[in-house]
């Protein structure tokens, strides 16, 4: 019967593993089930009607500490340190440069359209910017009227 008990904690605990690889819970949620059963079958299975409850108790308490100490030096480890690389997503960005602080009134020409969102020349500054009053054709004059985190605010020159 130790040898039973031994096979269903350690499938529990290659299920809980698993979880590392395959998402979602189920694998680790029936992998906890088997090594709860493990424990539960200790202190109840009549195979063991010889031993103490003292016994039984500590039979089920080492299955229940040694496949946690398992599972914990398996996420320790090995699956930090060998399988990093390999399923861990590692984004790089570069920080945003804000654009520089016209001040407000200052003149540019619009270098494409402006739906509102466009590009406008500044001063020889090429910057993204935002018009007011929506629509601006290619060439349009435009005065900055404010500032907004990575674009300014301009209004169409009448």
């Amino acid at each position: 019967m130790i040898v039973t008990l031994a096979i269903i904690a350690l499938f529990g605990v290659l299920l809980v593993i698993l979880e590392t690889f395959v998402p979602g819970g189920i694998a680790g949620f029936l992998g906890a089930a088997f090594i709860l059963a493990a424990s539960v079958i200790a202190l109840l299975a009549e195979d063991f009607a010889s031993w103490t409850q003292l016994q039984r108790t500590g039979l089920a308490v080492t299955i229940l500490v040694l496949s946690s100490l398992v599972c914990l030096i398996w996420l320790r480890f090995f699956a930090v340190k060998f399988f990093h690389r390999a399923f861990t997503l590692e984004a790089n960005s570069t920080a945003h440069t804000p654009s520089p602080a016209l001040p407000e009134g200052e003149e540019g020409t619009a270098l494409s359209e402006l739906r509102p969102m466009g590009r406008a020349e500044f001063a020889g500054q090429r910057l993204d910017v935002r018009c007011l009053d929506g629509f601006a054709p290619v060439g349009s004059r435009l005065r900055v009227t404010g500032h907004e985190p990575g674009n300014l605010i301009v209004r169409l020159i009448s």
